[in-house]
């Protein structure tokens, strides 16, 4: 049995193939994260001096701990510092890093306190490096340089990179 087709069912044919193809690569080209937008702003501000003997953060006293600092003259929308070890301390800029302009882009600590979360957008991002976990977010938090000097941390306003 032999088949034959002629010119407009050939031409018919690839006019399905090649539309669908088309739509199968819009499907996928759309679904790519938004990898463009605006840059965390910088804000210069003084070194913040945190002495662990203090009440207000005794949560720093334990890893894992953390607290946030919500100075108007730290970082652009507030710090959050989490102890790591006894000799480790990260300072993350409570800015979140996808639409960072964007009035409600405020970065917390999760409930759970496992992890730090942007109600605004739903991104996550883990506390030992910032990195994002889920949601939008494609960047890492905005690191601070931190000192640990006896029983005070010294937060700067050094970027990390």
């Amino acid at each position: 049995m032999q088949v034959c087709w002629d010119e407009r069912q050939v031409k018919d044919f690839m006019i399905i193939r090649t539309s669908k193809l088309l739509i199968v690569l819009s499907i996928i080209f759309s679904c790519d994260p938004q990898l463009v937008d605006d840059p965390i702003p910088f804000a210069a501000f003084d070194d913040i001096v945190i002495n662990l003997s203090f009440p207000d953060y005794v949560a720093l006293n334990n890893d894992g701990g953390f607290k946030a600092i919500d100075d108007q003259n730290a970082g652009v929308r507030g710090i959050i510092v989490y102890r790591n070890t006894a000799s480790s301390y990260f300072a993350y800029e409570r800015n979140c890093s996808f639409h960072p302009n964007e009035a409600c882009a405020t970065v917390e600590v999760h409930s759970s306190g496992l992890f730090l979360y942007d109600p605004c957008c739903t991104s996550s991002f883990g506390f030992p490096d910032g990195m994002p976990t889920g949601g939008p977010a494609w960047r890492p938090l905005r690191q601070y340089r931190t000192q640990l000097n006896g029983n005070t941390i010294t937060i700067t306003d050094e970027i990390l990179e």
